[in-house]
């Protein structure tokens, strides 16, 4: 039962909207409690709510008065939990000056639109990291259009300037956005969809990676963004088996590559050590006098310790380059590199066919064969040794691994040739014969 006193309602005003507390008991069994009622009207209709505390009552007060003066009465419906989460994120917004419904109509809208398993935040952060405030912002046709007039100032081929131009005008119509928004992810899709040859997507690949590591030069991108073109899987040439190159490529990448790409192809086609092993290799751990490189068993990809052997050939690529000790790479990322050695010996390819007067189709393109400088040691090696268990030590794989993947792969005169690449004698810049 209601006990009143005479004091006076606490009033609390917002614009024409009055919600008053009353304070006064309840008595239960004989015992008094304080209580406080909050009334209001809502359209012609007077509500009451009691609480038992009156910092509780105050504060529905000034919530309910404010509602009511902005005309948002339906939220005074919700469960005290809904409300709960209604306070929360009108909070959260105050600062953004954004309505709660177009808050989440835009959130809708953007979920919509992300692979499934993504989160906003996730597509928020990838925009961050690839369009830091202090990068300059360039569509991607901006950047293929400065990346054209370089390659024109610097006197390439017609025949070379043209192929770039087909190629860049329709990666940019492809993506007419921010460079920096262009994922991985989209490039696999894009790549996917194109109608064409496994070659002809290779080669897209590789101008954007070329446009990418421009972007990067020219501060339009952050240097990780070359890890987008990373994740982007390969499309195969063949029916899934594996490739290897001819001594007559190999020839023609160790003609072409700059002196430090040199050691990097000499130890992976020579002796087959892996990218990421080559990566962590030291020069204390190529013996060039015993004739072995030791990859240790923290170096490895199987956690096994192995001697992989340094042949005649390799001997001698690698002897001008030796050292006591340090990293045999030099560069940061391997994948950064091959698009240069793709790149030079093509301009090689192009020089000689415009010198005999002919084009150069996509057909004559050289295109680099993923882990194609491993597979080519093993298949060559097999051939030239006979011997599936020594190989595999080598290697690091399995003898089943050897025998099912690569018997028979290469005849014994064609290994003679690959482990018979030997440098030019006394030329300044060496050269494969």
């Amino acid at each position: 039962m209601d006990t009143k006193t005479n004091r006076k309602p606490i009033e609390i005003k917002r614009g024409n909207v009055i919600v008053k507390i009353y304070q006064g008991n309840n008595r239960v069994n004989g015992v008094n409690y304080p209580q406080f009622t909050l009334t209001y009207y809502e359209g012609a209709e007077r509500k009451k709510r009691r609480f038992a505390d009156l910092a509780e009552a105050r504060r529905e007060a000034d919530f309910t008065a404010e509602k009511l003066s902005k005309g948002e009465g339906q939220v005074l419906h919700l469960t005290s939990v809904d409300r709960t989460i209604y306070v929360q994120a009108i909070e959260h917004l105050r600062p953004l000056s954004v309505p709660l419904n177009v808050a989440v109509l835009e959130y809708a809208s953007a979920v919509k639109q992300l692979p499934q398993g993504a989160t906003l935040k996730e597509a928020v952060d990838f925009f961050r990291k690839r369009n830091p405030a202090s990068l300059e912002k360039r569509t991607v046709r901006q950047v293929a259009d400065e990346m054209l007039a370089a390659k024109r100032a610097a006197n390439l081929s017609a025949v070379h300037i043209n192929d770039l131009d087909s190629r860049l005008n329709r990666i940019a119509g492809a993506f007419q956005m921010n460079i920096g928004g262009v994922s991985g992810t989209m490039l696999q899709t894009w790549l996917d969809n194109m109608e064409g040859s496994g070659r002809t997507k290779r080669n897209y690949l590789a101008v954007v990676a070329a446009l990418f590591r421009f972007a990067i030069r020219r501060k339009y991108l952050p240097k990780d963004a070359i890890e987008e073109i990373e994740a982007v899987q390969q499309a195969k040439e063949d029916n899934g088996e594996i490739e290897i190159f001819t001594p007559a490529e190999m020839k023609e990448m160790l003609n072409a590559a700059r002196p430090e790409m040199v050691p990097w192809l000499a130890i992976a086609g020579f002796a087959g050590l892996r990218s990421a092993e080559l990566q962590r290799l030291d020069w204390q751990e190529v013996n060039l006098k015993e004739r072995h490189i030791e990859i240790k068993a923290s170096k490895a990809k199987t956690a096994a310790r192995r001697l992989a052997p340094v042949t005649d050939n390799l001997a001698k690529w690698l002897k001008p380059h030796a050292k006591e000790s340090g990293k045999v790479t030099g560069f940061e990322s391997w994948w950064n590199q091959i698009p240069k050695v793709a790149e030079a010996v093509n301009d090689r390819r192009r020089k000689a066919a415009e010198q005999a007067g002919k084009t150069f189709p996509d057909d004559q393109k050289f295109v680099w064969k993923h882990n194609a400088l491993r597979h080519s040691f093993i298949s060559y090696r097999l051939a030239a040794i006979k011997n599936a268990a020594q190989v595999a030590l080598e290697a690091g794989n399995s003898p089943q691994m050897i025998f099912k993947h690569y018997r028979q792969l290469v005849t014994e005169a064609e290994a003679k040739k690959w482990f018979g690449i030997m440098p030019e004698k006394n030329s300044g810049r060496r050269k494969a014969t």
